[in-house]
């Protein structure tokens, strides 16, 4: 087998997941983690490493499962570092705000 053609795992080490995930060419999945994902409700949530037409990009994915197929319900694209950061500055700004 191909380097490009083998499944790309799931770099949580808590998900025991043999699903590949509803990403479709020509989108490459380079790296990604779960970060919830419940079977029962049907609800995935991960971080992506991706390349989509040569460029590198992260992403944040949600999907619902609807009549046994993943939709996707949300996409956060991220292309630069410095978005990245003015992302994580805003989320650190506001996380002691949450409950415990």
């Amino acid at each position: 087998m191909e380097e490009h053609e083998r499944p790309v795992i799931d770099d949580n080490p808590d998900v025991k997941n043999e699903e590949r995930l509803p990403i479709k060419p020509p989108i490459k999945v380079l790296k990604y983690r779960t970060i919830k994902k419940n079977d029962s409700f049907g609800w995935w949530s991960v971080v992506v490493l991706l390349e989509d037409h040569g460029k590198r990009q992260m992403c944040f994915y949600r999907w619902h499962k609807k009549e046994g197929n993943w939709r996707r319900d949300k996409k956060l694209p991220i292309k630069s570092k410095h978005e990245w950061y003015d992302i994580k500055r805003a989320f650190e700004d506001y996380v002691d705000h949450l409950d415990a």
